[in-house]
């Protein structure tokens, strides 16, 4: 029991640690089409108790003058308390849309430490040491291009955190809890429904009876009520998900075309935006031995990711930094990589240094908007390319510094500047920002360094 304890306690410092990490390289800003529509939710939500979003950042529902978002209902619930906190300081400041951004920004990195932390415990699940469960739960968030997701407004990190925390919960024998994670997963993103048959196949195999079986059914229900609820109040259709044709043309996608492109294209290969992954087969070879119904559970859904996202129309997953689509798959198979590499210290140094590879190929991306290679972009390509993203740095760098005096670039296009919310605050502010920007930056590095000095004494022993 102290052992549980001391691992919990240990999850919520690490995941404390990502969070403050992300929020200091954070962009406290919601830029990309799928964060504004959700975003638009959450303040229609707060400021006119409605759903309804403006017809540029939805789709039409059913009276054909109304619109709707067409995503998840989740992310825009979570945000609502922040959105909420930022209505006093934006009306003093007058930029009630900035501060209610900037708010609803801070969610993502919540998420991400939470699912760091929740790495952590599913490794330690696993009977990884906890240096190796740790090294995996923060290489997976940090060290792959998971890292620049835990600040943008995107679903994915939430679905990869409900299934994290689903294996969990299933391996600790507490279904109805397991059942909940995949609920919240549905409600971020409802095709997550597809990975319901494989934790009750996953539960079956364990031997674990119909009554666990049973009990992940409650949440999952409510979880469907809700989403088609959803959907008849949009759309007097429970089935109709707002993804409509010639827009969305659904999955079109040949599957030997989307998978090519998943583990080749030079702008969307998961080997090369998560190095570490090359290393999971071995690890699943290893865990094949002893927990045989897990792995499979394992492959099955990061293959029931891979096969969503390699047939989906834009299997590219829009103008997006590496394989989006395919994160909840990735970050699920890389927990596999704890009891492995814990065993020898010679593979915890190559898990380390792949993860830091990652995470050097995906800070740019961090620094710097992907979208910036919009701008320019290059013909033939499918997403922002790993070198090209650093090229654009000292460009983009240039212009932040001159925008500290020019009060036209207050509204211009983000894609010009740094993605850090100390650039964005000088810009928006002025040279006047730059003082709170330097005290805000060293008050997250003191919160960071306090939260995550203890970790090495905590992280030793088995």
């Amino acid at each position: 029991m102290n052992a549980a304890r001391h691992d919990r306690g240990v999850a919520v410092r690490l995941g404390g640690a990502v969070a403050l990490f992300l929020v200091l390289v954070g962009q406290a800003q919601v830029t990309i089409l799928d964060g504004s529509s959700m975003l638009a939710v959450t303040r229609s939500i707060v400021h006119h108790a409605s759903l309804s979003v403006p017809p540029q950042l939805g789709v039409p529902g059913h009276d054909g003058v109304t619109y709707y978002s067409k995503y998840g209902l989740l992310l825009p619930l979570l945000s609502i308390v922040p959105v909420l906190l930022a209505q006093p300081l934006g009306a003093i400041a007058g930029r009630l849309d900035l501060f209610e951004a900037a708010a609803a920004a801070t969610v993502m990195p919540l998420v991400a430490g939470a699912l760091a932390g929740a790495l952590y415990l599913l490794g330690r699940r696993l009977g990884a040491p906890r240096a190796a469960a740790a090294l995996v739960a923060v290489g997976t968030v940090l060290g792959t291009y998971l890292l620049p997701y835990g600040r943008d407004f995107f679903t994915e990190p939430l679905v990869a955190l409900g299934l994290v925390v689903m294996v969990e919960r299933a391996l600790a024998g507490r279904e109805l809890q397991a059942g909940a994670a995949l609920a919240l997963a549905v409600l971020a993103r409802p095709q997550s429904a597809v990975f319901a048959p494989l934790l009750l196949g996953f539960l079956a195999l364990r031997g674990s009876g119909l009554a666990a079986i049973a009990r992940t059914l409650p949440p999952l229900a409510i979880a469907a009520i809700v989403t088609l609820a959803y959907n008849v109040y949009r759309f007097h259709d429970p089935l109709q998900f707002g993804y409509r044709p010639p827009v969305d043309p659904g999955f079109t996608t040949p599957l030997l075309e989307g998978a090519r492109g998943l583990l080749l294209s030079p702008e969307k290969s998961v080997v090369l935006f998560a190095p570490a992954i090359v290393l999971v087969p071995l690890a699943l070879v290893a865990l094949w031995r002893c927990q045989r119904a897990l792995v499979a559970l394992l492959l099955a859904l990061f293959a029931a990711t891979f096969v969503l996202a390699a047939t989906w129309w834009s299997w590219q997953g829009g103008w997006s930094w590496g394989p989006r689509l395919l994160i909840p798959g990735v970050a699920v198979v890389l927990v596999a990589l704890g009891p492995w590499i814990g065993t020898s210290r010679s593979r915890l140094r190559l898990a380390a240094a792949l993860f830091a590879l990652g995470f050097a190929l995906s800070f740019s991306a961090v620094l710097a908007p992907p979208g910036a290679q919009l701008l320019d972009r290059a013909h033939g390509t499918d997403g922002p390319q790993l070198v090209r993203q650093y090229r654009v740095l000292p460009q983009l760098t240039r212009r932040s510094i001159d925008a500290a005096g020019d009060p036209s670039a207050r509204d211009g296009d983000y894609r010009r500047y740094l993605g850090l919310w100390q650039a964005n605050l000088v810009r928006q502010v002025g040279t006047g920002g730059t003082l709170p920007a330097l005290l805000g930056t060293l008050l997250l590095l003191a919160a960071l360094l306090w939260v995550a000095r203890p970790l090495k004494r905590q992280l030793r022993g088995a």
